[in-house]
């Protein structure tokens, strides 16, 4: 079969070249503003770029180049999860969360999805695309498959599609220099109806009216906006505007991506790694005398050097494998022939495990889970075995091990229960359970559910009445003018009051308790106890250690809250918040060795109150979450 599009090695090399200059000046400029949210009207400075600064931009990207040159053309997801846990140090945002399930046994595509709330529509993935498009220029399919592969492991759907999206506009990118058309073209790889399509269409509609860029960035904001600063949405939304606006000038397209504030290293960088993929490194370094501005790793690898011109070198060596084995849209001509290759051997067909929870990777004590545990005969060769599957201690199964038959190529889905009996005393979150059939082993997690015991709820009357004889109306004690007294009726029928500056501790009966599963970080006060109305609650945990110890505590909230440690404040406030997976930080508390009190007062006073405790290793700036806790039940 024909290639569709033929490049010169030159013209290959001098785009990838300019996707990592572009990438590495334009979110050099951004950086110094990245979270800033304000409009600003910034005209560009040479001194900007006067050093270059480490981003995660490009860090994963170099990662995953890595991974290329050590595990192939035919990589895969958990190639880059393995990669990811092991060598690159710094975890914010949904970085952290990834780590915690990956390190718990929960591997991609669960890892982006479970327990990450927050930050599962974050600009982590979307920023990773360039690499896959350098990899397969010309073939915007292959382009995205690659960047799916990647997205999973820290985030689940739009966040996905967007890298998708992007990464296919760049691969595109290539052999298209119509800006226009590649980002109105690349708008398959956006399902229809998804939110992330629809601002990618709401942007372009109004970049085409006679609007200004600032009067876009607004409506971005009013439709699609939210108050993180690495949030998906308007952050895609500012990428498109800039380069809409920025008719295709470098450097006017960057200086608007940083005027209009919020995640600014990533619009900035993004819209200039395609620009530069369309221009090229050559056009780039003489219409703006840039130059190989090298770049810095917080990434735990070893690169040839720190050259941006090393770097695409290396990167076409691996698009050039990846062209001969699965890309034929394009024919590259002029291969210097001393480059070397990447492997491109297919992996050895074997029996491949995999675990389907059905659900969230999650059970509780006292509780039952069912999951299927996937057989695939991948050899060509009939395989008979008994399954077997070790559960952690004192844990039980309804699974009963028989010989199944897999014929080559056939897959077999096998279901079993499995639970948590009210004998076992103590569940730890991190449970690794193994699955062996014919000569394959895999070890997967399932999480133990947080175990608390609910006291509660405690509330008030909106007035207190005095003590009334039998056939005594109360209603006179209600005070004040007519409609006072009505409000005051009202209230006192149709609603509770919970008073987040009382203490009610005093009033806990210690055998009046409900335990209760929680499932992930983020809770509801809703998830401890069915009343419905405002009302104070005691949610009470024992967590063991097995030596002293020092952590940092991150909390979040969207009410009042008292937090006690082995009955010490740890923290508190009395004022609403927007819930974030970090609120507050409370560094170097101290936990002891053995039996720790965890005792958290939760206020709901409107509608919502929501909570969420973690508990992270030391360190400054985004340390790795505890992953080795449980839950002493106590009856």
């Amino acid at each position: 079969m024909m290639a569709k599009y033929r490049l010169t090695y030159e013209n290959y090399l001098d785009k990838v070249y300019g996707a990592w200059l572009g990438k590495s000046i334009a979110g050099t400029i951004g950086a110094p503003f990245e979270g800033r949210k304000e409009l600003f009207d910034y005209e560009y400075d040479p001194r900007a770029i006067k050093e270059m600064l480490p981003n995660d931009d490009l860090d994963l990207q170099v990662l995953w180049l890595h991974v290329l040159e050590q595990k192939g053309v035919y990589f895969t997801s958990m190639d880059l999860a393995d990669a990811f846990y092991e060598r690159y140090p710094f975890v914010p945002g949904e970085y952290a969360w990834f780590k915690k399930n990956y390190n718990r046994g929960i591997y991609p595509p669960v890892s982006g999805a479970f327990n990450n709330r927050y930050y599962i529509n974050g600009m982590g993935c979307p920023i990773r695309s360039e690499i896959w498009a350098c990899v397969a220029p010309g073939n915007p399919e292959l382009a995205a498959e690659f960047a799916g592969r990647d997205g999973m492991l820290d985030h689940e759907g739009d966040s996905i599609y967007a890298e998708q999206y992007l990464a296919a506009v760049e691969a595109m990118a290539f052999v298209e220099d119509d800006l226009m058309k590649l980002l109105r073209d690349g708008m398959v790889y956006l399902p229809e109806g998804t939110r992330i399509r629809r601002l990618v269409e709401d942007t372009m509609a109004w970049s085409s009216q006679d609007l200004t860029w600032q009067q876009v960035r607004s409506r971005i904001i009013r439709d699609y906006g939210h108050p993180d600063c690495t949030n998906l949405y308007q952050n895609i939304g500012f990428t498109l505007v800039c380069l809409f606006y920025g008719k295709g000038d470098f450097l006017e397209t960057t200086m608007i991506a940083l005027n209009c504030g919020f995640d600014t290293d990533c619009s900035c960088a993004t819209a200039g790694a395609l620009l530069g993929i369309i221009y090229g490194a050559d056009r780039l370094i003489e219409k703006h005398s840039f130059y190989d501005t090298s770049y810095k790793l917080d990434v735990k690898v070893t690169r040839r050097s720190n050259q941006l011109s090393d770097l695409a070198e290396d990167t076409c060596v691996a698009g050039l494998t990846i062209m001969r084995e699965l890309n034929g849209a394009i024919e590259i001509t002029g291969q210097p022939s001393e480059l070397g290759s990447i492997p491109a051997n297919k992996p050895q067909p074997s029996i491949v495990l995999s675990v389907d929870y059905q659900g969230i990777p999650v059970v509780g004590w006292s509780e039952s889970k069912t999951i299927a545990i996937g057989l695939s005969n991948e050899t060509e060769f009939v395989a008979v075995d008994q399954l077997t599957v070790d559960l952690p201690h004192g844990w039980r199964s309804d699974w009963i091990s028989q010989h199944i038959v897999l014929q080559p190529g056939e897959f077999k889905s096998v279901t079993l229960t499995v639970s948590v009996p009210e004998q076992v005393s103590y569940l730890s979150e991190k449970n690794l359970l193994t699955a062996e059939f014919g000569g394959a082993s895999f070890v997967f997690g399932l999480n133990g559910a947080q175990v608390w015991k609910v006291f509660g709820p405690f509330w008030e009357n909106h007035i207190e009445l005095p003590r009334t004889e039998l056939g005594e109306w109360y209603y006179g004690a209600f005070k004040g003018t007519r409609d006072e007294i009505a409000d005051l009726t009202r209230q006192f029928h149709l609603n509770t009051k919970a008073d987040a500056t009382k203490d009610y501790r005093r009033l806990v009966d210690p055998q009046d308790y409900r335990l209760v599963n929680v499932t992930e970080d983020l809770f509801s006060v809703s998830d401890l106890i069915g009343f419905q109305g405002p009302c104070v609650v005691y949610a009470e945990r024992e967590i063991e250690l097995p030596e002293d110890r020092e952590v940092n505590i991150i909390f979040g909230h969207t009410e009042a809250y008292r937090l006690w440690i082995n009955d010490q404040l740890i923290s508190e406030t009395d004022h609403h918040d927007w819930w974030t997976a970090e609120n507050r930080h409370h560094s170097e508390a101290k936990l002891r060795q053995g039996r720790n009190k965890i005792v958290l007062q939760a206020i709901r006073r409107g509608r919502h109150a929501d909570y969420s405790l973690i508990f992270t290793e030391l360190g400054q700036s985004f340390p790795h979450h505890i992953t080795d806790l449980g839950s002493w039940i106590s009856l």
